[in-house]
């Protein structure tokens, strides 16, 4: 059941030549995580800053469960932790937690529970009613927004670069909370650089590029692609001045794609280890003394930036033209 659906939403601002989101359409399920990756300047901080009612799109329509971004009703929905955060640095965390729990139209009752809960959740502990937030770290900083962003348990929750200023020990603390976030029902909208958290926490993925959503894929189907087989064999195989045509022919056959040739080696795409074996097979047949072979996954960054992104070294210079245009 989709509780998010933008149907070709498109953002153009003033004095730029190109749409910052050109025609995207896309749905996310209620209760999954659902991620926004892609190069600097690709849109996606430009479709977090649509889908929350910060910016009005240029065209195209975005519903929330069923209403307008727009809507009162669904505001009060959503929790979002934006990538650079401004905080009443005044504040002691008790004041601010508190301000927030109000603006969420939650009971004062329930308010001093619920500012406990937060941030055990995510393990920030301070006496909230001495410490101020001029006095937190930036990790801590980043701690205290994400207790802001689940305060009142929203529906839904967007974070945007919620890795950001946390050390490692941050990073395995933000994955186990999205998963267990995820466990309970909540639907999770994340846009991440940080592509190897991205596909341990995610459902699916957008592939962003010039504004353009290029896929929408799970990381179940894109597991399924991902396997690179290694094959090594001994040197008289390569012998043979045939062994380039006869290695294209065999990864046909064997519907393992052929992906690097080397001396006295290659690569394939290999979906399933039934796969691989009938390609072993297949090698040995056709008289290369395999003596091993080595599965090497390849990660999400090299999937999608390596192989979809053309140019990317353009494209891969910090832009945050996208980033102030979205706040204005």
């Amino acid at each position: 059941m989709s509780i998010i659906t933008v149907d070709s939403l498109s953002k153009s601002y003033k004095n730029s030549k190109v749409k910052a989101v050109d025609n995207a359409s896309f749905q996310i399920e209620k209760g999954e995580v659902f991620g926004l990756i892609g190069p600097n300047g690709a849109g996606k901080t430009t479709i977090f800053s649509c889908l929350l009612a910060l910016t009005n799109p240029s065209s195209g329509t975005i519903e929330i469960d069923g209403r307008s971004p727009q809507d009162i009703h669904v505001k009060a929905m959503l929790g979002f932790l934006p990538e650079r955060p401004c905080y009443n640095r005044w504040m002691t965390v008790k004041q601010f937690l508190d301000y927030h729990h109000g603006l969420a139209g939650h009971p004062a009752s329930e308010r001093d529970a619920e500012i406990k809960r937060v941030l055990a959740l995510v393990e920030l502990d301070v006496d909230p009613k001495k410490r101020r937030i001029k006095e937190l770290s930036r990790g801590m900083l980043q701690r205290i927004g994400l207790a802001q962003a689940l305060i009142g348990k929203p529906q839904i929750c967007f974070l945007d670069e919620p890795t950001s200023g946390m050390d490692p020990l941050g990073f395995i603390l933000i994955r186990k909370l999205l998963l267990k976030l995820k466990e309970e029902g909540m639907t999770i909208v994340l846009n991440s650089h940080h592509l190897l958290e991205v596909e341990r926490v995610c459902d699916r993925v957008a592939f962003i590029r010039r504004g353009k959503i290029e896929e929408v894929s799970s990381l179940a189907d894109l597991n399924t692609i991902r396997q690179m087989l290694k094959v090594e064999w001994l040197p008289q195989a390569d012998n043979d001045p045939s062994r380039q045509e006869k290695l294209a022919q065999l990864a046909e056959a064997c519907q393992c794609p052929l992906l690097e040739s080397f001396d006295c080696g290659a690569k394939f795409a290999v979906a399933t280890n039934e796969k691989a074996a009938e390609l072993l097979a297949g090698l040995q047949k056709e008289n290369f003394s395999v003596y091993q072979s080595t599965f090497e996954k390849k990660e999400l960054v090299e999937l999608f930036l390596n192989e979809r992104a053309t140019d990317m070294g353009a494209e891969a210079e910090p832009d945050r033209t996208e980033q102030r245009e979205g706040q204005k």
